[in-house]
């Protein structure tokens, strides 16, 4: 008892792309985690832009171009339909699981035939080609009931009616007791059957003849044993090398774009180049200031005591000042004491009014106490200073190896250099991917069973499910006869 089948082994031709029927939706891929996962859908070629990819796990729908691309175009489909037929599907994101569901629309024709479906037809044939006995034979004619019988006769046996009328004319003679007759009779048989032995030979010939006959005998086409046309393989390959070359262009603008884009693409920072940036140099600045003004300002303060100092901080004699001292004073005082009274009263008055006179009696200026004057700090500290600290144009000369850094010169170099690797970087990976596109010799060396074929030919299957069609049709046939 045979069950029904839900999928169709193949679909008919759709060359508009519109039929429900070629209609495939939520069909299961298992492409697994490699690197490079790419597969062809089960009903063969399909429109490239009715595809829809939905990772099984996740749910989301993938984006094309971003997520996956489809190849292999089939360009004698593309000029029959008017567009993009193709073949297989490439994986390029690598977070998308090992199952997708793929909806679209299948070109459909004789090349339209899916591996399940084919084996869920012929499972459900049920066929059990095992001896059976008469006995268990079901549904036999009543009416003409079959009874043992001789093989046929050979005038029954088409062909062979020669013989049988030379075989016939030969019992008459033997009957008729005809002596020369028979031998002719034998003779003529016997010509008949070396006339039917050439005639096995001639085809024998014939037939070995065709089986080594390597010019193509049939008129198989291209297109017939799966192939491209040779003008098919220039237009695939003519519009490969467009759209790369498309491509390249597009990268080479945007390529040449970034190289003239001189508003720091890269958004380097004074750090990444080994300097300040404006705010950390002002805030140096302000720092080395701030330490300056407060020695500044001590020295100020330093300077100014020293100015309120009258206790003699020069340690200067009574020599230096051209003076007498106490002593010398004394014995003056007694020296003169036979003076008279009113000298010596007047000598102690003028004396003692000279020693506690403070206000600079011998005129002392601040070049012989070996000091400066106010006027000369200021010439000599304060302005030259505050000149100093105003100057931003590198009073001390400071070099870019002080600084840690590099001059504009060397910055521009390895700017130019970096960028000259990169060029080449690109132009080599340009190079690289321009080759790889370009190969058409099976680069990855891919094969019937790792694109999902299972080794199946178009030709292959159409053999089986033609064992299974017809008298003596069988599963049994259709599976022998699969590679």
């Amino acid at each position: 008892m045979s069950t029904q089948v839900s999928l169709p082994v193949s679909l008919a031709f759709d060359p508009g792309g519109r039929s429900p029927a070629n209609r495939i939706e939520n069909e299961i891929q298992v492409i697994g985690l490699r690197a490079v996962r790419a597969f062809p859908l089960n009903y063969g070629l399909f429109f490239g832009r009715s595809l829809i990819l939905v990772d099984d796990a996740s749910g989301a729908v993938l984006a094309p171009d971003t997520q996956y691309y489809v190849t292999q175009i089939d360009v004698e489909a593309c000029m029959r339909c008017g567009s993009e037929v193709v073949e297989v599907v490439v994986i390029t994101d690598l977070t998308v699981g090992e199952r997708v569901r793929a909806t679209y629309q299948a070109l459909g024709g004789p090349n339209s035939v899916s591996l399940g479906a084919l084996q869920l037809a012929i499972d459900s044939l049920n066929i059990n080609d095992g001896p059976i006995a008469w006995d268990h034979v079901t549904a036999r004619p009543q009416a003409f009931p079959p009874t043992p019988h001789h093989p046929h006769i050979g005038d029954d046996v088409y062909g062979m009616e020669y013989i049988v009328a030379a075989l016939a004319r030969l019992a008459a003679s033997m009957l008729a007791g005809q002596g020369g007759a028979q031998g002719e009779l034998l003779a003529y048989a016997q010509d008949c059957v070396n006339e039917a032995l050439d005639s096995i030979a001639a085809a024998s010939a014939a037939l070995d003849a065709h089986e080594t006959n390597y010019g193509n005998p049939h008129e198989d086409t291209a297109h017939m044993i799966g192939a491209y046309l040779t003008g098919e393989t220039r237009a695939a390959i003519a519009l490969e090398r467009s759209n790369q070359q498309a491509a390249d262009t597009v990268i080479q603008g945007e390529l040449d774009t970034h190289i003239a884009d001189t508003a720091n693409p890269h958004e380097v920072s004074a750090n990444q180049l080994g300097g300040y940036s404006t705010a950390q140099s002002d805030t140096a600045m302000a720092t080395m200031q701030a330490t300056l003004m407060q020695s500044i300002t001590a020295t100020e303060a330093l300077q100014n005591a020293h100015f309120v100092n009258t206790g003699n901080p020069h340690q200067d004699s009574a020599a230096s000042i051209g003076t007498l001292t106490s002593g010398q004073i004394a014995s003056a005082a007694t020296a003169g004491a036979a003076s008279p009274a009113s000298q010596a009263s007047g000598l102690a008055t003028a004396i003692n009014s000279h020693v506690t006179n403070i206000g600079n009696p011998h005129q002392d200026t601040a070049n012989n106490t070996g000091t400066w004057t106010y006027t000369a700090i200021q010439t000599n500290v304060v302005t030259p200073l505050t000149a100093h600290i105003n100057n931003l144009s590198n009073p001390h000369q400071v070099s870019v190896a002080q600084l840690g850094t590099y001059p504009s010169t060397t910055i521009n170099s390895n700017i130019a250099a970096a960028l000259n690797q990169i060029v080449a970087d690109v132009n080599s990976l340009n190079g690289t991917i321009s080759a790889h596109t370009g190969n058409y010799s099976n680069p990855h060396q891919d094969t019937l069973a790792n694109t999902g074929a299972a080794g199946f030919t178009a030709g292959a299957l159409q053999n089986a499910i033609n064992q299974l069609q017809g008298p003596g049709g069988s599963a049994a046939n259709a599976i022998a006869v699969l590679p």
